[in-house]
């Protein structure tokens, strides 16, 4: 016998599929979205929900509701990285919310959450000198490259956690270093954590560098982790330092929110370029009132979440050329085909000369990762 469907339920399941559709699915469009809310926005939006809550269809989970009556920017993040792909009960209820609010000026945030349907994710904007500089500051953390494209190092205004570095065009570029394994670098990390900055380390140095650049002479600073609160303390110290400086850029800036952060007080400032990925617990942590003016975001999808905080993401893809194959029949390939094993594991790749930095212990035998010498672990509790 042939199934009915009445009129109302019809008329309800279209409905149902109309509000679905007024926000994105792709949780790249959601999180981007979610972090240029304003701490006023959010606190109109909760206003908002607690309003309509009553009168949520019965589909709404009532979960959802009680989640949205006290969201912020951090907890909206947190809901939609858990969000499993194409959205479930917390999207849904997000969809009908955004769909009873008014079209107003005032609530231009909100509404312009369903235009990001209609468009291709893009994300934000990373050029080519945005890469060169992450390369620069990653270098920062050892003392190993002298030449990075470009650039040279300028050893001699290097100090405990800056590197200096020079190009052929005259411009200089200083980078800042993040947690290293050591007593100090911890304390620092902690004292951000409780306090929302770090002691005033490097004023002194950068004065010096600046003192020792050439008068017109184009600098940019760039800092990682631990060193974007670094930077931001000495400008705090000194604020005749940034205006010595044309851009600075805060890469994986630490926040926290349990204090009043110093590398909030410059994302109204648009000579400071942050770079935030937002899997990256260490950066979302509270991302001031409006969130930054100069800012580029990403979301790293990786199965580790402590690659979010990584300096590697933000330089780019690998540039060096790679070396000509040797015909089939030189000398060398010749003496490799004519070498004969002599032990059990002769044959196998000869790794002895390969890095063996990295957590592998941590996530099981066989698997080596990596993180760079930039890697903040403080900030995750491995110590």
């Amino acid at each position: 016998m042939p199934k009915y469907t009445s009129r109302k339920k019809h008329n309800q399941k279209r409905e149902r599929r109309r509000v679905r559709h007024g926000v994105p699915r792709d949780k790249r469009h959601l999180m981007h979205w979610a972090v240029k809310g304003s701490h006023d926005d959010y606190a109109r939006f909760r206003k908002h929900i607690n309003k309509i809550a009553d009168r949520a269809p019965s589909y709404i989970h009532e979960g959802t509701m009680s989640a949205l009556k006290d969201v912020d920017r951090r907890k909206m993040l947190g809901a939609i990285s858990k969000e499993p792909f194409g959205g479930s009960w917390f999207t849904e209820g997000l969809s009908w919310t955004i769909d009873q609010i008014p079209n107003d000026p005032e609530w231009n945030w909100i509404k312009g959450l369903g235009q990001a349907v209609l468009k291709p994710f893009r994300g934000s904007d990373l050029n080519e000198q945005d890469e060169m500089y992450a390369k620069l500051v990653n270098a920062s953390y050892g003392k190993d490259d002298d030449t990075i494209g470009d650039w040279q190092r300028v050893p001699d205004l290097d100090s405990e956690y800056m590197s200096v570095w020079d190009n052929a065009d005259g411009h200089r570029f200083v980078g800042v270093r993040g947690t290293k394994f050591n007593v100090k670098d911890l304390e620092e990390d902690t004292e951000i954590l409780t306090e929302g900055h770090p002691d005033d380390l490097i004023s002194e140095d950068l004065r010096y560098v600046l003192d020792q650049t050439d008068p017109g002479t184009i600098v940019d600073v760039g800092a990682h982790s631990l060193g974007t609160s670094l930077l931001t303390q000495a400008f705090e110290t000194d604020d005749s330092l940034q205006d010595r400086i044309r851009q600075s850029y805060l890469y994986n800036p630490a926040f926290t929110p349990f204090a009043e952060n110093v590398t909030d007080k410059y994302e109204a400032d648009d000579r400071v370029r942050y770079f935030i990925d937002l899997m990256d617990l260490v950066s979302v942590g509270d991302l001031g009132s409006k969130g930054p003016s100069n800012v580029v975001y990403r979301t790293d999808w990786s199965l580790n979440p402590l690659v979010a905080h990584t300096i590697e993401q933000w330089a780019g893809p690998e540039t060096e050329p790679k070396p000509e194959p040797k015909p089939e029949h030189s000398p060398e390939n010749q003496a490799l085909k004519e070498q004969k094993p002599t032990g059990p594991f002769d044959g196998a790749p000869d790794t002895s000369g390969l890095p063996t930095k990295g957590l592998a212990s941590a996530f099981g035998q066989g698997v080596l990762l990596d993180f760079g010498e930039g890697f903040d672990a403080a900030a995750f509790g491995l110590r």
